[in-house]
């Protein structure tokens, strides 16, 4: 019984050390996220190396359609976002693609480095392994200066069987994480 409870602690605590954020806040106004305004978000990517290569190169060694699957990956991944950072920032910045001029901020995920994990790994061991993982920076700006920045040295992502939901996946934990770590930067900068 011991040994079972033991282990049980063991377990438990384990997971509450997994369970801090992905993302940490660098520099600016982290209480930025509880104004009631909206922000613009984009991704960019023209310098991300994927699995260790330029992602252009990384799609035409891919062929096909892959380069124009890439931009709609980006897009559904930006879109989940966006859910989960709205569905966790209720009160406060809204984030939308729409490039509207009235909005007041712009999001900008500068995305580094890329490893879409592996396909066989998620799909026969699960529970996050083959999961993807995504170096980036996050800045924020109104008009053209930046009020505030993030960074993340290896946000990982679920175990989906594709590279699609993998990377969805991935920018759910990391928009889960960047608005955690904004929440606890509020805290300390009041």
């Amino acid at each position: 019984m011991k040994k079972i409870f033991l282990l049980l602690s063991v377990l438990f605590s384990s997971l509450t050390m997994l369970a801090g954020s992905d993302v940490d806040f660098v520099k600016g106004n982290a209480c930025i996220m509880n104004e009631a305004a909206t922000c613009t978000i984009e991704a960019n990517y023209t310098d991300l190396f994927i699995e260790g290569k330029p992602y252009l190169e990384h799609m035409k060694e891919k062929g096909g359609t892959s380069l124009k699957d890439w931009e709609d990956d980006v897009r559904r991944a930006v879109d989940e976002f966006i859910k989960e950072w709205n569905g966790h920032n209720k009160k406060g910045l809204r984030l939308t693609v729409d490039k509207s001029a009235t909005n007041t901020y712009r999001m900008v995920i500068k995305m580094k480095k890329l490893n879409f994990g592996s396909s066989a790994a998620s799909m026969f061991i699960g529970f996050g392994a083959g999961g993807a993982q995504l170096v980036a920076d996050i800045m924020i700006y109104k008009g053209k200066d930046e009020v505030t920045r993030l960074k993340t040295d290896g946000v990982n992502g679920g175990s989906g069987i594709s590279e699609t939901s993998r990377m969805r996946d991935l920018f759910e934990e990391f928009a889960e994480d960047t608005v955690k770590t904004l929440k606890t930067a509020c805290k300390a900068q009041r």
